[in-house]
């Protein structure tokens, strides 16, 4: 079971680098980022959306957890109320 898992992971993360890669390689189009009033150097777009992916791939998995304890789901069964059940 195990190695089925990490055969699927790691196919996965293989299919995904190299979706990266092409895409990388068909944008190679210098284009430069505004921030607000800011101007950044020119940049390749395959790198912008490459690193857009990774900063996705890394950010997602670490905020969910975080956003899961700030909004902790509401208890159903209070002390003094019943809970809804049918007979």
């Amino acid at each position: 079971m195990k190695t089925t898992l990490h055969l699927i992971t790691t196919t996965a993360a293989a299919v995904l680098a190299l979706f990266c890669a092409v895409l990388a390689y068909q944008n190679a189009t210098p284009v430069q980022l505004n921030f607000f009033f800011a101007k950044s150097i020119e940049l390749p777009l395959g790198f912008v959306l490459v690193s857009a992916i990774a900063l996705g791939l890394v950010l997602v998995p670490v905020l969910i957890p975080l956003l899961r304890q700030l909004v902790k789901p509401q208890q159903t069964n209070q002390p003094g109320r019943r809970s809804k059940t049918k007979a």
